[in-house]
């Protein structure tokens, strides 16, 4: 995916929102549905751009395994547009950005602030990331998993391309 396959306002959703996650919290339960879907969407995109997972990365001369290295990208995401972007630019490469994640080398860009786990409705504690407060906000307010109403559509749109 081209970096500019996402779109500006998730980033800027992001960064006006960090590092506060009850901030992004609150600003996802007043979003429409469709925005949640497209929010969630979005995130998943810009992390499969990075890698693909199930090829792992190596760190230090050991492979990462599909789900960690699927972790480390929705990382990325979540650490904002500046350090996404030099990574998908080749600037940085995954083994580096590994590092940062596993806290062996300063955070780019310089003073970033790692986000607080703090969310307001009890309801959405064990979705504490960036990545994942979407999914508890959906299924809290559509009493609906979101990631089952992301497949169905995405079979939809399927069967319709084919028909």
């Amino acid at each position: 995916m081209e970096p500019d396959h996402v779109s500006d306002w998730f980033w800027e959703a992001l960064e006006a929102t960090r590092p506060r996650l009850s901030a992004l919290e609150s600003w996802l339960e007043a979003q429409p549905r469709e925005v949640l879907e497209a929010f969630a969407l979005a995130y998943e995109s810009a992390a499969e751009s990075l890698a693909d997972f199930s090829e792992g990365v190596s760190v230090d001369g050991d492979v990462w395994s599909e789900d960690s290295t699927e972790d480390l990208c929705l990382w990325v995401v979540g650490q904002g547009h500046a350090l996404w972007n030099s990574v998908v630019a080749g600037e940085l490469g995954l083994d580096e950005v590994a590092r940062m994640y596993l806290g062996r080398a300063p955070l780019l860009p310089e003073g970033a602030t790692p986000w607080d786990a703090e969310v307001s409705n009890p309801e959405h504690r064990g979705y504490q990331s960036p990545g994942s407060i979407v999914h508890g906000v959906y299924r809290t307010r559509f009493a609906e998993e979101l990631h089952d109403r992301l497949a169905r559509a995405a079979e939809t749109a399927a069967a319709a391309g084919g028909a």
